[in-house]
């Protein structure tokens, strides 16, 4: 071998390595994010106190419903039917006015 050629072949040999070495530490961070994702996904499906939290504070339907619900449990759902009804309409004929006003 040429001393250039022997020159070329050990930085091919360097840079494979290198290659080699990035490779091996990507498919282990790879491992790990699947790993952490598997385990994020668990949890966040557990009913716990404050997933039910993080879903009322995250989603205002479900406020709403929980409110309607617990609403009816204490006052009965005679008197809180009426006013269910009542303010959803209002909201609704609102939003509707607005949508239209904005176009």
């Amino acid at each position: 071998m040429r001393p250039s050629e022997h020159t070329r072949r050990i930085r091919e040999v360097a840079i494979l390595e290198r290659m080699e070495a990035t490779r091996a530490r990507l498919q282990a961070f790879s491992r790990r994010s699947r790993e952490d994702l598997t385990r994020d996904v668990r949890s966040a499906q557990a009913l716990t106190t404050a997933n039910i939290a993080r879903a009322f504070l995250t989603a205002p339907h479900v406020t709403l419903v929980g409110s309607i619900v617990l609403a009816a449990l204490i006052l009965g759902p005679r008197r809180v039917v009426p006013v269910v009804v009542r303010t959803s309409l209002t909201s609704w004929v609102a939003r509707n006015v607005r949508a239209l006003v904005g176009r």
